[in-house]
């Protein structure tokens, strides 16, 4: 069971948002969505995750409290840790059965 004394990190969300210039070009940056303490917790054991790190990816788990945002959430999205900077891409988005805590499976080691 997860508690709120488990959320040790600072994770932003992240959407890459595309921007038109109005002459027929476009370009984008990630814009920080929302922000939340987060619980990160490198996964282990199964034979995807191990087969994974093969390949240099790491799966890992986000555990945040259920907020508004968190509801347009989707693949589209990554993950940074505001403390080391390093980037996860967003593969599930899985909300509790009381909508207190969100688990939100992310990778790191892959191109954002």
């Amino acid at each position: 069971m997860t508690g709120a004394g488990d959320l040790r990190e600072v994770v932003n969300f992240q959407f890459y948002e595309e921007i038109d210039d109005g002459y027929g070009n476009v370009y984008g940056d990630w814009v920080t969505v929302f922000s939340a303490p987060a619980r990160i917790q490198i996964l282990r054991g199964t034979e995807t995750v191990m087969a994974g790190r093969l390949a240099g990816k790491q799966t890992v788990a986000l555990t945040i409290r259920w907020q508004t945002e968190v509801a347009t959430m989707h693949s589209g999205y990554r993950a940074v840790n505001a403390r080391s900077g390093e980037v996860y891409n967003v593969k599930s988005v899985e909300p509790d059965e009381r909508r207190a805590f969100v688990n939100i499976l992310v990778e790191s080691g892959v191109a954002t």
